[in-house]
């Protein structure tokens, strides 16, 4: 595994080099820890609460409404793969590509830094995105997403990285400047470059870059909104059309105090107990097939939001108590099995040396480490190693089943 190499300069942009000369290609990364949920602040003095999207629309508008114009179409003629992307906590702009490497980082960089704020370029860029909202309203899933978060958060308001059709409506362009001027400060903001490239050459043009820039300082700080780790609502429901009515349970789960490596060890650990409890080979997932409570696979996840995590389960089902109660009754009494722990180390270990071969799997996997869990590294094989089976009891046997809501999807008139 190669070396990763942390470099800050005097205005606080941090940037992370990770070299690979075997690798044909550069990945750069500009990121801006300006998020989805990035939400409620005092700013110079004043509360603030920003409405969901407002990141997403910032994106989007950087990308197009800057002094140079749409960087995703000049660096398409340069044969380079680029786009931008928002998820809960940060925004990124980035490019894999060949060569020109140092023309893209400066492409990436004007642009940011040089937007032109008019509310006519901010009327043109929300007519995408309500289409793009209008799309993700057909989804039962997009609709049922928001739902569990209005169950299980009281205080956190977060809903939707992309907001409504209303939220984006609402949106002025001096909403935009203020997040702007607030957030897309290098202080606030990493470079992640990872492949084959000239280390001198792409520090120096990052450093010219961003020397060329003043910034207007703010005082920043976040409101603690006292999240209470009891659920909002203990059930819901949501009309849509369904062929088969959709039953979830959600666990709101509070993190106990963590090291950063602790965190991205939990990660691991809550696959495993998705691996040994509702996977195919699971207990629960061969008694639910043999009593026809459900004819396909149990879906998991998991969502990091402020010091909570959700952790959800659920399937297509016409039997929709005996599902959930099968699935509360499984979270009562886990089921933690040696064998299947060590074989899924094995399976873990291989995923990473697998993942070492591929650039943009190690990349997200680096970016993910040091942005949602402030670990500045990558996981290795010899982590996998170290884990044990009675580590792993501990851990989750320490986390709280015992809040959670029940969300089902269903057609309007259905029991």
């Amino acid at each position: 595994m190669n070396k990763l190499e942390k470099i800050t300069l005097d205005n606080g942009l941090t940037i992370y080099l990770y070299p690979d000369t075997k690798k044909h290609t550069t990945i750069f990364q500009f990121i801006t820890l300006f998020g989805g949920t990035s939400k409620d602040f005092i700013i110079d003095n004043k509360e603030v609460h920003f409405q969901d999207g407002l990141a997403h629309i910032l994106e989007h508008y950087l990308v197009e409404c800057n002094k140079y114009g749409n960087f995703i179409d000049i660096l398409g003629k340069m044969e380079m793969s680029t786009n931008a992307a928002t998820s809960l906590t940060h925004t990124k702009y980035y490019f894999e590509a060949v060569e020109k490497v140092d023309e893209g980082i400066k492409t990436i960089i004007r642009s940011v830094y040089n937007p032109i704020f008019t509310t006519d370029n901010l009327e043109k860029i929300k007519l995408p995105i309500y289409q793009e909202i209008k799309g993700k309203q057909r989804s039962k899933f997009f609709e049922e997403n928001i739902e569990i978060l209005h169950s299980t958060f009281k205080n956190i308001k977060f809903r939707s990285v992309i907001g409504t059709i209303e939220n984006v409506k609402n949106t002025t362009i001096e909403d935009l400047k203020l997040c702007y001027e607030t957030f897309y400060q290098p202080h606030n903001q990493i470079i992640i470059i990872s492949g084959n490239y000239n280390k001198e050459n792409i520090l120096k043009t990052i450093k010219e870059e961003i020397n060329n820039y003043t910034f207007k300082k703010h005082d920043v700080k976040k409101i603690d909104l006292n999240e209470e780790e009891s659920v909002a609502s203990k059930k819901s429901n949501i009309i849509f059309p369904t062929p088969i009515p959709y039953v979830d349970v959600t666990y709101k789960i509070k993190l106990p105090k963590m090291t950063p490596k602790e965190k991205v060890t939990l990660t691991f650990y809550l696959s495993e107990l998705f691996n040994e409890n509702i996977g195919i080979s699971s207990p629960l997932y061969e008694k639910l097939i043999k009593e026809k409570i459900i004819t396909t696979k149990l879906n998991a996840s998991f969502l990091k939001i402020e010091d909570y995590i959700l952790i959800t389960i659920g399937s297509s089902t016409l039997k929709e108590k005996e599902l959930t109660k099968e699935i509360i009754n499984n979270f009562k009494n886990i089921n933690f099995d040696k064998d299947l722990f060590e074989l899924n180390k094995k399976r873990e270990i291989l995923n990473i040396i697998l993942r070492d071969e591929s650039l943009p799997t190690m990349t997200t996997t680096l970016s993910d480490n040091i942005i949602n869990y402030d670990y500045h590294n990558l996981d290795t094989v010899e982590d996998i190693e170290s884990f044990t089976f009675e580590k792993y009891k501990n851990v989750i046997n320490n986390l709280n089943f015992n809040n959670y809501t029940i969300t089902t999807i269903n057609n309007e008139g259905s029991n």
